[in-house]
């Protein structure tokens, strides 16, 4: 039982961020080995576009309500029987897909995957903020989604090729081996990080609560006029809204574009999946080159950058029905991938205080969850209306208004707070000093 709550291994940080990448890689490689299969089971289910809809909904609703649950608990309890929980979660609902016979109960496996590995992410980001400098904060977040995005490399590729020759049982067979090693390599590899005192945590933000109070001791005798918004909650709305709009602008055309590449551009699964193959090539190669760019040039440039460029791929759906121009426009939109979700994670963790890194990126999570649900519920209600390219049309402009946004609203970066000193965590994670529970207590 020891393994369960202590690694084998002892690792230094930057080895420590190179095991979450391989993590990542690993994991995110059985999630989208069988991605590009889900319309061809719903075909076999006698489902459609609505159904794929609503079980993409399904999963990200579920999403929206753990996620900050499960970013508390992290800060709550320790970042790893999280991480360990929900790598154990994508074993059981991979081979659930695989058995189940109809739209509904494959519905339902979605909505459980959904909410019991919400906490992943932020888990994983809160180990990341636990042990980052800041001048590194970035570039670490950089490498582990650039580690998430190697499974974008190969993944949808070879699931679409071992369907075209094998059917089902194998590609989704695959993705669960794949979870299990997972699984196991996070048991020996992963340690807990997580080192807040268990006396009271400080307030989330802590200008607001200062300023909530003096404003009620000032409206009580009268009414005034209220108070300009803390500097953190204008930028931590900004940032929401964009972490909230991108994965909206994809969620949207999601289970369009599978029954769009299938039915009216005749592409195979193999195709289909090397479309979304090149994507992750040049996301990866962009995360693993670009990014710490956001801790040179500043978060809001790159942010901007970032969307600009991630728009791409919706542009080439909207301007061209050719594979090589379609592709081509996915190559861009992962190398804005790469540019916005290492300054977009980095500039939530700027914003929390060090006690509270789990809850904010929990935030992130649900902010993204509620995309993931509201594109595909708007899909299922705008099918029947509206033509395909004007689906892809409504997410480029939306991407594009955000990124206009961003530029106008999100305040200039202020000094982020120090994080956990590095050189501490090297010591404790090298095994120098006895391993930090949760409590800051050294474990017996």
């Amino acid at each position: 039982m020891s393994i369960l709550k202590r690694p084998v291994l002892r690792l230094s940080t930057w080895k420590l961020v190179l095991v979450l990448a391989v993590i990542m890689a690993l994991q995110m490689t059985s999630v989208v080995i069988i991605m590009p299969l889900y319309a061809r089971r719903f075909e076999d289910f006698s489902g459609g576009v609505s159904d794929l809809g609503l079980s993409t909904m399904a999963y990200a609703l579920t999403g929206v309500l753990a996620a900050p649950l499960m970013g508390s608990l992290a800060d709550r309890f320790g970042r790893r029987p999280i991480v360990m929980g929900s790598l154990a979660v994508f074993i059981l609902t991979f081979t659930g897909f695989l058995l189940s016979r109809s739209v509904g109960v494959f519905i339902v496996l979605r909505a459980l995957s959904g909410a019991f590995t919400a906490g992943l992410i932020p888990a994983v980001m809160g180990i990341v903020a636990d042990v980052s400098p800041l001048d590194r904060r970035a570039q670490y977040i950089g490498i582990i989604t650039g580690g998430a995005s190697v499974g974008w490399v190969a993944g949808p590729l070879i699931g679409g090729l071992l369907y075209d020759a094998f059917d089902y049982a194998v590609p989704f067979g695959l993705s669960i081996v794949i979870a299990a090693i997972t699984l196991v390599f996070a048991i020996l590899a992963v340690p807990e990080t997580h080192t807040a005192s268990a006396g009271a945590r400080p307030a989330l933000f802590p200008a607001l609560k200062l300023n909530l109070r003096a404003g009620l001791q000032r409206a009580l005798p009268s009414i005034r006029r209220p108070s300009k918004p803390t500097r953190e909650w204008v930028g931590m709305a900004v940032l929401l809204s964009v972490s909230m709009s991108v994965m909206f602008a994809w969620a949207f055309i999601e289970p369009e574009l599978m029954f769009y590449a299938y039915d009216e551009m005749g592409w195979t699964s193999a195709q289909l999946g090397s479309a979304i193959s090149l994507y992750g090539l040049a996301m990866t190669i962009g995360e693993f080159t670009l990014g710490r760019s956001s801790d040179r040039l500043g978060r809001k440039p790159v942010l901007i950058l970032g969307m600009v460029l991630f728009s791409a791929q919706f542009a080439g759906l909207v301007l061209s029905a050719e594979f090589a121009w379609i592709a081509f426009s996915f190559i861009v939109a992962g190398l804005g991938n790469a540019l916005l979700d290492p300054a977009l994670t980095a500039s939530f963790l700027d914003l929390a205080p060090q006690a509270h890194n789990g809850r904010v990126m929990g935030l992130k999570s649900a902010s993204n969850s509620l995309g993931s649900v509201l594109g595909p519920a708007l899909v299922v209600l705008l099918t029947p209306f509206l033509f395909p390219k004007s689906i892809f049309t409504i997410s480029l402009v939306l991407v594009l208004l955000v990124a206009a946004a961003t530029a106008v609203l999100l305040p200039a970066a202020g000094r982020p707070r120090p994080p956990f000193p590095a050189q501490e965590l090297d010591q404790s994670l090298a095994g120098i000093d006895p391993p930090m529970q949760s409590g800051g207590a050294p474990a017996p």
